[in-house]
């Protein structure tokens, strides 16, 4: 079985994220994004839950660590 993943990305006007090849409206704050990330996976009705990642400095996808409260992405500055 295929995982699904939920990716939050930068967005010109703040944050969206992309799952299915579709992506969600923006939201001004990662953490906005993030929370609407949360609410989709928990409303999806399959056997496994998608997988939310976020990008890192060199452009990968990481697993965001559910534990985590505000998993905060990292830029260079």
């Amino acid at each position: 079985m295929e995982r699904e993943f939920l990716d939050i990305v930068p967005h010109s006007n703040g944050w969206c994220f992309v799952g299915r090849g579709l992506r969600s409206p923006t939201y001004p704050s990662y953490h906005m994004a993030l929370a609407a990330a949360k609410m989709l996976r928990s409303e999806r009705r399959t056997n496994s839950a998608p997988v939310l990642r976020h990008l890192d400095l060199k452009g990968r996808l990481l697993p965001i660590d559910d534990r985590s409260v505000f998993p905060e992405p990292r830029f260079a500055g």
